[in-house]
């Protein structure tokens, strides 16, 4: 069982990977045609604002609660789940045509909410007109991310993962081209305070356009899987009464986290719309950080997590609970000997790193405060990979109610240490740094997140052995650091000769650190005796040349 969660890990993994490259890509695209500053804020504030919306109304029940159904509808009805998930699928894009709809109808108010009180000054009523066209444009991809989730989550059910982690890979290559047509067309070699109505058009539905391709690829894949949809309308008779329970819940926990999310885009929108006129960490610093760190999430953990829930699922119904605990725990070490060294190179390479994806044209102004963020928001990134697989355990039992309390606590202490950090501990002179606060409210949070959750997943799974995660943990920090140690004063002695500058240098002096980093780690964790770590060099030192 844990080689098949691996092989299916690894196809979506692959995808991931290649997907987030591309992302980074467009990032790099985007910061040369549009900066990193306010500029930019308006239009990721825009474009990120659909997906929240998608979440909010309708992603928490097609990304949780539907799996388990639907894999409890192949197994158990004689159809194979045919009619059940006909009538899913109906029902879902139905919800989506009038919710997105709706939001159109509404993009003024919905700006609005998400809009800090340094826009709405008279002097910027062409930066707030610029967000509220860029949210009209956007909203449309409400029903193309629904759309998307929902046959993805279809495809998951029948264990058909990769689909879903390599469709994005045409969103990717649409809005790089979009951008790349952008600045064919509209650079002019400064950067605007605002945008054209054009320059709009262009990169806003263009941007739409890549969220619909990347729903057509999956389409394909939905029919090879054994499933032929065909509208059936009505919900009468397949059982749902418990998915709109669970789905309650879901619900309102993703409610608390888009509350969140309104919190951190103002504060942040705040800090790139100051008077300051010197380099910000805003919206655009946040996210790219944001995009970052969840890397090796989205390539390591969301494919093991998607992989392992089906399984967790079927263990859970069968009640056999010693193997959902092992199976969970087992998952969540997999994950952290690889997402531990990551998180320990973005907090000792943080500089390279954002040089790499961002320090073009003016973009590179913004370059030290970018790193300062991403530094942050690292120290996140373990606590929030424990936390998401602990999630997942919950929901394998359709327990989505303890899952919800959870969120409230941690979008609590999110929401109250970024107020303090960017409202009270930052005065208008230093508002610029927001993006730095809110990072440290992120790690804060999910480190509390951690703490309060494990005590409680303890009382569903019982504590057998081979389910800690503890001390090899401990193991794994204590490795990654040394590796990064040697890593930082490898890059000391070899700067004595050679002098690094902009992405080409700062692509070198991660590649010098990652060749000295990586086999550090893997020593320091082979003395240690660190399985997971061990089983990942021996998976990739037998695919050399000259191995078996």
């Amino acid at each position: 069982m844990a080689d098949r969660t691996l092989r299916s890990a690894a196809v979506m993994a692959a995808g991931t990977v290649l997907s987030r490259l591309l992302g980074f890509v467009r990032l790099a695209l985007l910061a040369a045609a549009i900066g990193t500053a306010l500029r930019a804020d308006i239009f990721n504030a825009a474009n990120t604002i659909p997906n929240s919306l998608y979440i909010l109304l309708a992603g928490g029940v097609f990304n949780t609660v539907l799996v388990p159904q639907l894999v409890r509808a192949i197994k158990n009805h004689d159809d194979g789940g045919q009619d059940f998930t006909n009538r899913i699928l109906t029902f879902g894009f139905v919800v989506l045509a009038v919710v997105t709809t709706a939001c159109v109808l509404l993009a003024p108010a919905i700006a609005d909410l998400y809009m800090p009180e340094e826009l709405h000054d008279p002097s910027r009523m062409a930066e707030k007109a610029n967000l509220v066209f860029f949210v009209q444009l956007c909203l449309p991809q409400i029903f193309f991310y629904g759309a998307f989730v929902l046959v993805g989550q279809v495809l998951n059910a029948r264990r058909r993962f990769g689909p879903m982690m390599w469709a994005p890979i045409a969103n990717n290559i649409v809005a790089c081209a979009v951008i790349v047509t952008f600045l064919f067309v509209y650079r002019t070699g400064d950067t605007p305070a605002t945008f054209t109505h054009g320059e709009q058009l262009l990169i806003g539905l263009g941007h739409t356009a890549g969220i619909a391709v990347q729903l057509l690829v999956l389409l394909p894949y939905l029919k090879a899987s054994g499933h032929t949809f065909r509208p059936k309308f009505g919900l009468r008779g397949t059982g749902l009464s418990q998915t709109a329970k669970l789905g309650i819940w879901t619900m309102l926990f993703v409610a608390v986290n888009q509350i969140t999310l309104v919190v951190v885009t103002k504060l942040a929108l705040a800090g790139s719309a100051s008077d300051d006129l010197g380099a910000k960490a805003g919206l655009t610093a946040y996210q790219t950080a944001m995009l970052i760190i969840l890397m090796p999430h989205g390539i390591i953990t969301v494919s093991l997590a998607t992989a392992a829930l089906p399984q967790m699922s079927a263990l859970a119904a069968d009640r056999d609970l010693t193997e959902v605990a092992r199976l969970s725990a087992r998952s969540i070490r997999q994950t952290l000997a690889i997402v531990v060294p990551a998180a320990a190179a973005m907090i000792a390479f943080a500089y390279p790193i954002v040089t790499v994806i961002a320090g073009y044209g003016s973009g590179k102004n913004n370059l030290t405060l970018m790193a300062y963020t991403l530094v942050t928001l690292a120290f996140g990134v373990v606590p929030y990979t424990i936390q998401y697989f602990q999630l997942r355990t919950f929901y394998a039992f359709e327990d989505t109610r303890t899952p919800f309390f959870l969120q409230c606590v941690i979008a609590a202490t999110n929401i109250t240490a970024a107020l303090v950090g960017v409202r009270v501990l930052l005065d208008e002179e230093h508002l610029r740094y927001s993006g730095v606060m809110l990072g440290g409210a992120f790690a804060l949070a999910y480190t509390v997140a951690v703490l309060i959750s494990r005590p409680v997943l303890r009382r569903r799974v019982p504590r057998v052995a081979g389910a800690g995660i503890g001390l090899p943990l401990l193991a794994m920090v204590i490795a990654a650091a040394l590796g990064a140690g040697a890593g930082r004063l490898a890059l000391w002695a070899v700067g004595l000769a050679v002098e690094f500058s902009g992405p080409i240098g700062a692509l070198l002096q991660l590649a010098v650190a990652g060749i000295v980093l990586l086999p550090v780690y893997a020593g320091v964790a082979r003395v240690l005796r660190i399985h997971e770590v061990n089983d990942v060099v021996s998976m990739v030192t037998s695919k050399l040349p000259g191995r078996r």
